[in-house]
This record gives C-alpha cells, structure tokens and sequence, in this order.
C-alpha cells in the first residue's frame, strides 16, 4: 500500500477546544473540563510551550487527597501529568496507535517543535482506521479477512493442516509465499 495514504497526526488532529496554565486555579480547571465536556486539556506555558495534560484522572485526586485532609484546590501545576511520549504531525496512524496503547491518556497532543498544535482523541483514531480500512479495500484488499487469518495461530502439524486446508490458493500464497 502507498505509505502517501496513511492518515498522519496532521490529518486526525482537531484543534485544541481548551487549554490550561500552569498556574490557573484548579478548581476552575475542573469546572471548564466539566462544562466542555471533556476529560482532558493540554497545559502550555505562555509561549505555548506544552507542559502536560490536566486529565480527569489527574482531579480525582482531589477527592481522594480530601478523603483523609480537609478539601483543598491549589494550581494546575500541582495535579497535571507529565506526557512522556507526545505526538508529532508527522507520525503515522500505527505508531500513534503504538503511543495510545502504552498510555493511560484519551487525549494525546500534537506538537511542532514543542509548540501544542493540536490534540488526538481515540475517536479520531476510529476515524483514522476507518478512513484506512476504506482505502485498502479500494485497493482490492478485505482487511476482514486479512485480519481473521492473523488470528489462527496454529499450535501443532494438525492445527496447521487444518488451518491451511480452510484457505483458498490465494490466501496460501499470500500467507507463505510461492516457492519456485
């Protein structure tokens, strides 16, 4: 497949509905997380640097910390998660996919240069592999298909006569090879 068609950040980023500083007031942070329905933002500094992302995660600890101690607020800074590996414009779907997959995040940013350019949610991605699956299959490609053969994993001769002996020629070829 044409690597040209794969969707990058650039192509699944939306633009960034709000962001924090640093030194915002957490408990207004939390109260525009909640009436922007969202559950995460990203927190710059004032050249737009990208610092971390204030999560719903990240205000829970709030309620557990005012479980055992009066209930205090304090700053952004104080309760946001640090991102270890962000996202650049440049990256394809598969390895932000790699990145969603080792994370705990729902949102990741999109950075240029350290600058916060955007933010990828899961939703996005479900469009990204849609939009994907649509292309290789113009290209005469059925990834259904493709992928219910990556599943069988044979464990022994007999597995594999089985599992072999359910393929067409094609799919023989396209799984092992054709040997001259």
């Amino acid at each position: 497949m044409d690597k040209s068609k794969i969707p990058t950040a650039r192509d699944l980023m939306e633009k960034v509905p709000t962001n924090f500083s640093p030194g915002m007031n957490l408990v207004d942070a939390i109260e525009t997380l909640a009436a922007m329905h969202v559950s995460a933002a990203p927190v710059v500094d004032d050249d737009a640097c990208f610092l971390g992302m204030l999560t719903d995660k990240d205000c829970l600890r709030i309620v557990s910390v005012s479980a055992f101690h009066r209930p205090r607020g304090g700053k952004v800074a104080d309760f946001l998660s640090t991102v270890e590996q962000a996202v650049e414009t440049e990256m394809d779907l598969f390895r932000i996919a790699e990145i969603f997959l080792t994370t705990h995040f729902t949102v990741l940013p999109v950075l240029e240069r350290g600058k916060l350019v955007g933010c990828i949610n899961r939703e996005g991605m479900l469009k990204g592999i849609a939009f994907l699956t649509k292309v290789v299959e113009a290209e005469g490609v059925k990834v259904e298909a493709e992928a219910s053969e990556a599943v069988v994993r044979p464990r022994s001769i007999g597995e594999m006569q089985q599992a072999f002996g359910k393929l067409s020629k094609e799919q023989l070829v396209r799984r092992v090879g054709r040997r001259s």
